[in-house]
C-alpha cells in the first residue's frame, strides 16, 4: 500500500534547510554529528566551521542567487561545505570526484556555478573553470580566521522559495540535466520524513550515496534534523560487502537507506539496524525475507530527483 507524504503546511518545521541543523546546535551542541575517519565531530564543531566558511563566501561576494559547486568525496570538509554554502544564502551543486573530467567540466559550465570548493589536487584538473576556486586544504587558514558566529539573517536574506541545491541527472538526451530544488521543497521532505521514519538523537545513520546523487540528501538530513549521528562510508567500502558489514556493525549503525543490490551484498546481519529504507530499483522478495526481523522496519520508497528525492513509500512485510 502506498501512502502520500504530507504537504508542507503539515510537515515542515523550518523554511530553510540549514535551520534543521542549527536547531540541533542550539539544543544539543556537544552531541556527535558525524563519525568520520575514526573521529567524533560535534554539532558545535561543524557549526563553527560552517559559519566561518559562510562568512568567507559572503566576504567574496557569494550569497543569495549564487551556485557553489562542491567537488569533494564524502568527508568532513564536504558536509561543512554544504552547510557553509547554505548559511551564506547560496545553493550547492555536488560533484563526484570519480566523475570523468569532461562531465565535471560540462556541469560546471552548464550550471553557471560561480565558485568551486574542492582540494588543490582536484582543482588542478579543472583549470578551465573561470570562477573562484576555494581549495579547502590551501585556503584552510584564511577560512579559519573568519568569525565562527552565524551570519545575521538580514545579511543573508535567503527565503524559502530560493534555490537550495542543484543535482545533475543522466538526462534523456545523453547530456547531464540539472534539477533545481528550492528550500521549501526539501524542507517539506525533511519534515515529512522526520514524522514518517521517527529517527531520534540516539540513531546512527549511514551515509553511503555519492553526494552527487539525491539519495544523499535523505541520508544527511535524516540524521541532522533529529540530532542523530551521521556515519559516512568511503567509496571503496561501499563496494566491499564483507568489509562494509563489519564497518556497519563496528559503528553500530541503526538506519540505512540504499538500493536493494547493496543490501544483498552484505553477508551478515547488522543487529543494530532498526530502519532499512530501500529504493532506486525493484527489491527481490527473498531479500525482504532475509533481512526482516522483529523490531526492524523495512520501507520501500520511490521518487525522481524532480520531486525532491522521495514521493511515495510503502512499509514492507515478508
Amino acid at each position: 500500500m502506498l501512502r502520500r507524504i504530507r504537504p508542507p503546511e503539515e510537515a515542515g518545521r523550518f523554511s530553510l534547510l540549514h535551520e534543521f541543523f542549527e536547531a540541533q546546535v542550539d539544543t544539543r551542541p556537544e552531541a556527535t554529528a558525524i563519525i568520520v575517519e575514526g573521529r567524533r565531530i560535534t554539532y558545535a564543531e561543524i557549526e563553527q566551521r560552517a559559519n566561518r566558511l559562510a562568512r568567507y563566501l559572503h566576504n567574496h561576494g557569494i550569497g543569495r542567487g549564487s551556485i557553489v559547486a562542491i567537488l569533494l568525496s564524502r568527508s568532513l570538509d564536504a558536509y561543512v561545505s554544504i552547510l557553509g554554502t547554505l548559511k551564506a544564502g547560496a545553493a550547492y551543486l555536488p560533484l563526484d570526484p570519480e566523475y570523468p573530467a569532461d562531465r565535471i567540466s560540462y556541469v560546471l559550465g552548464d550550471s553557471h556555478a560561480e565558485t568551486l570548493i574542492t582540494t588543490a589536487s582536484l582543482a588542478s584538473h579543472h583549470r578551465e573553470f573561470h570562477g573562484r576556486i576555494i581549495a579547502v586544504d590551501v585556503d584552510a587558514n584564511a577560512i579559519s580566521s573568519e568569525t565562527s558566529t552565524r551570519l545575521p539573517t538580514d545579511v543573508v536574506r535567503v527565503r524559502s522559495d530560493d534555490l537550495c541545491y542543484v543535482i545533475y541527472t543522466s538526462g534523456s538526451t545523453g547530456r547531464p540535466k540539472g534539477v533545481l530544488v528550492g528550500h521549501r521543497s526539501v524542507c517539506n521532505l525533511v519534515g515529512a520524513e522526520a514524522e514518517l521514519f521517527r529517527v531520534t538523537s540516539e540513531d546512527r545513520v549511514c551515509q553511503i550515496a555519492s553526494l552527487s546523487f539525491d539519495l544523499s540528501v535523505e541520508e544527511i538530513w535524516l540524521a541532522f534534523q533529529a540530532g542523530a549521528c551521521l556515519v559516512p562510508v568511503t567509496r571503496e567500502l561501499a563496494h566491499a560487502g564483507l568489509d562494509l558489514s563489519k564497518f556497519l556493525v563496528e559503528n553500530q549503525v541503526t538506519v540505512i537507506s540504499c538500493v536493494p543490490t547493496l543490501l544483498s551484498m552484505l553477508e551478515e546481519d547488522i543487529p543494530t539496524l532498526h530502519l532499512v529504507i530501500l529504493g532506486g530499483e525493484v527489491y527481490p522478495e527473498n531479500l525482504l525475507t532475509r533481512w526482516a526481523r522483529p523490531g526492524r522496519r523495512m520501507v520501500n520508497t520511490y521518487g525522481p530527483t524532480e520531486t525532491t528525492v522521495t514521493a511515495t513509500y510503502s512499509d514492507l512485510t515478508p
